[in-house]
């Protein structure tokens, strides 16, 4: 009687295993058809130039004296989808630019090390060479304040300042857990492949993780897919795995690099906790004219869940150039 009840247990969780993995090939099938067929369907919205062998998409709109380079955050699906709402409100006033990151986006991956002075030098020439006139205001968002501090280290002549979205200090990502982030994009990759995320996102589920859950009902409805597509086809993106295995190194690069004198540093940060609250006090000290700002009631990204705050301070920086 017991080896029949343990015969009978062994058959169901054998066909409950089949189950599972037939369930996961057709998700990596389902997610392989649909990333084919959603590359035929949203062709680049803007430009795509050769930079350092490799292919970046950049969407630039809008007119105006000064030139603003927004910088997505690690793992960010698309920069265009992301800044949409920035850009879109700033076409009076600026010229905006915003563009993917290696293997986001409609950005070639590459294996190039990402290194924060390649990462910077490839912008410096992708700049040039779709004709934008510095010098630039540089808004980044979490991470990417490492490659906008290390472009003004470079570059001072073509920045006219600095506004950080809830970004980090070279110091805080100096100490900050590599392999944490490294398996959150591990993780996030089985997701994809299988086509998980994708079966969530179309029950309403948005992992928040790139902001998913906030950007995309915020989105206009002929953004909205474009938006889902690039977020079920990215998140977790390989690409990314070589940027937070230089997260230290990077970091180290721009703490070496030295303090920014005069260069306008505006810091807009999220209010999610004491080791965040250091971060923003030590990205003060990196230049003589900073300003720092938590914005109530936010978000990792800030620039959506409260984007009239945001577009407000990105308008008192024109302002000021």
């Amino acid at each position: 009687m017991i080896k029949t009840i343990r015969k009978r247990k062994l058959r169901l969780g054998a066909k409950l295993l089949f189950i599972f993995l037939l369930l996961l090939v057709i998700g990596a099938v389902w997610q392989k058809v649909m990333m084919d067929m959603e590359l035929r369907k949203y062709p680049p919205k803007g430009h795509i130039y050769r930079i350092n062998s490799h292919d970046i998409h950049l969407y630039g709109t809008g007119k105006g004296e000064s030139t603003i380079v927004f910088i997505a955050g690690s793992g960010t699906p698309s920069a265009l989808t992301d800044f949409y709402y920035l850009q879109s409100q700033l076409q009076p006033y600026a010229r905006t630019i915003s563009y993917d990151h290696a293997g986001f986006g409609w950005s070639e991956t590459t294996n190039i090390p990402r290194t924060i002075d390649t990462v910077a030098e490839e912008l410096h020439e992708l700049l040039h060479k779709a004709g934008e006139k510095a010098p630039y205001i540089l808004v980044g968002h979490s991470l990417a304040s490492l490659e906008a501090l290390r472009y003004a280290q470079k570059y001072p002549d073509e920045v006219n300042g600095i506004l950080l979205l809830d970004g980090g200090s070279p110091e805080y990502y100096a100490q900050d857990s590599e392999m944490r982030s490294y398996v959150i994009n591990r993780v996030f990759a089985g997701f994809r492949a299988t086509g998980m995320v994708r079966a969530l996102g179309n029950v309403g589920l948005l992992l928040p993780f790139t902001g998913e859950n906030i950007r995309n009902k915020q989105l206009p409805d002929e953004i909205k897919s474009l938006d889902a597509a690039m977020y079920y086809n990215h998140i977790g993106e390989y690409s990314n795995v070589d940027a937070i295995k230089n997260i230290h190194a990077n970091a180290q690069s721009v703490i070496e690099g030295g303090h920014l004198k005069d260069i306008p540093l505006i810091i807009l940060s999220s209010d999610t906790g004491e080791d965040w609250v250091k971060s923003q006090k030590q990205l003060m000290n990196w230049s003589n004219d900073s300003y720092q700002e938590t914005l109530p009631h936010s978000e990792h990204y800030i620039h959506w869940s409260n984007r009239e705050e945001v577009l407000g301070k990105v308008l008192e920086t024109l302002k000021l150039n």
